[in-house]
């Protein structure tokens, strides 16, 4: 795969594009990503764990077809839908490092985010420079599985040397431990530095419209450091590469900017979560090359 490594070209990016079983049409999804604003994205492979009864899908073939989806474009980047609690987990890192996956998705709905069979599997992704996007917050599903998904679980990640990681969502309804967390993390750098983690928020909806300006506030205005947290929240819109839709991202980018605005969040915070966090999120700083 040719892709740019490190500083991203200049324009918006979808940090959050689900791939739904299907043949590719990379070509026709770029057009539309272009169309809707973006110069690029994430694409998250398929769910490993369907919430219907179809076959869970192989996970090579998973992998193959999300690096086809992403390779009509030197600015998208696949990540690999994972369980880390299956037995095979550790092979599975293996084989997508391998196969050159950027990234990896996380959806803990039946296990804990920390759970011991999980962590070993994280500092391999860490150790690989692969980061994890999370799902954190309530979850669609038909499953009781809130249990799982609070974003306070996520503290057994901090001692994780070098790991990446993202709640996505703001883990609506449960904005305020999210962001507590995401101080928390913050302040902890200031004392343990490169030994832990590197929290990233993803502002993806999930939250409902009506509740967008009270997550937005609660992220944005909470008092943490400005220069800490600009480049560690990312947007995304939670699209399908199939029919990528051209009308949601603008509804919610506008919806989004004009909260800040009232808010009176700086411009460049503002902008850092459509180019330059996702840039943070994916890469070593240290990386500065395209492969």
């Amino acid at each position: 795969m040719n892709k740019i490594i490190g500083e991203l070209p200049p324009g918006r990016y979808d940090g959050h594009v689900h791939i739904f079983p299907g043949k590719p049409d990379s070509e026709a999804y770029v057009a539309r990503l272009a169309k809707a604003g973006f110069r690029g994205g994430i694409l998250l492979s398929e769910n490993p764990d369907p919430l219907d009864d179809s076959p869970a899908p192989d996970p090579e073939g998973a992998m193959d077809r999300a690096i086809e989806w992403a390779s009509a474009s030197e600015t998208l980047y696949p990540f690999y839908w994972i369980n880390p609690v299956l037995d095979n987990a550790s092979d599975l890192v293996d084989m997508a490092v391998e196969k050159g996956m950027f990234g990896f998705k996380v959806l803990p709905g039946r296990f804990m985010p920390g759970d011991p069979k999980a962590l070993p599997v994280y500092e391999k992704m860490a150790k690989a420079g692969k980061p994890v996007l999370f799902h954190s917050g309530i979850l669609w599903d038909g499953r009781p599985s809130s249990k799982f998904t609070r974003p306070g679980n996520y503290e057994e990640l901090i001692d994780i040397p070098g790991l990446r990681f993202c709640c996505a969502h703001i883990s609506w309804p449960w904005c305020e431990e999210c962001v507590a967390l995401f101080g928390k993390l913050l302040a902890a750098h200031d004392e343990l530095g490169d030994d832990m983690c590197t929290m990233f928020v993803d502002t993806t909806p999930g939250t409902p419209p009506g509740r967008r300006r009270a997550a937005l506030d609660t992220l944005y205005t909470i008092g943490w450091p400005a220069e800490q947290m600009k480049d560690r929240i990312m947007f995304g819109t939670d699209c399908f590469v199939t029919d990528y839709s051209v009308a949601r991202p603008h509804d919610i980018m506008d919806r989004d900017d004009a909260i800040c605005r009232d808010l009176k969040v700086g411009a460049d915070m503002v902008e850092s979560a459509y180019r330059t966090a996702f840039e943070k999120f994916l890469f070593e700083p240290t990386d500065r090359a395209c492969i």
